[in-house]
């Protein structure tokens, strides 16, 4: 997660418009994480049919955010500094490559996400 910071990060401070890259890099990142996780609690759901609350649903989620972003705080926001030391020497190679995996990872959170939830979560309800 610190390379794919990084990476969102760097793209970020490209953008003229926006004044907290740092703070946006890690607002991605956690929205991502959310997906995946939201991802597996909807095929242990489909497994075990837990019967959740309707109603408890967001509040829940938002939970699961908040929870998510302490430690994405302390061991990226933080400490952005240091990732950038240890990442801004790499190769155009590496570079290309972490671009890459990092653009793979957001399209296949978000595609497994909606697939998930419209094959899995769909049928149950």
């Amino acid at each position: 997660m610190r390379y794919f910071y990084y990476r969102i990060f760097m793209a970020l401070t490209k953008v003229k418009t926006n004044t907290t890259p740092a703070f946006n890099a890690m607002g991605l990142i956690v929205a991502l994480q959310g997906l995946n996780v939201f991802s597996v609690l909807m095929i242990i759901n489909y497994i075990f049919k837990w019967d959740f609350v309707k109603q408890q649903v967001i509040p829940n989620g938002l939970y699961l955010y908040i929870i998510m972003l302490i430690p994405n705080y302390l061991y990226l926001f933080r400490k952005r500094a240091k990732i950038v030391k240890s990442y801004q020497n790499e190769t155009k190679e590496d570079r290309t490559w972490g671009t890459i995996g990092l653009l793979l990872y957001i399209v296949a959170s978000i595609a497994i996400f909606f697939i998930l939830g419209e094959t899995i979560v769909h049928k149950q309800y």
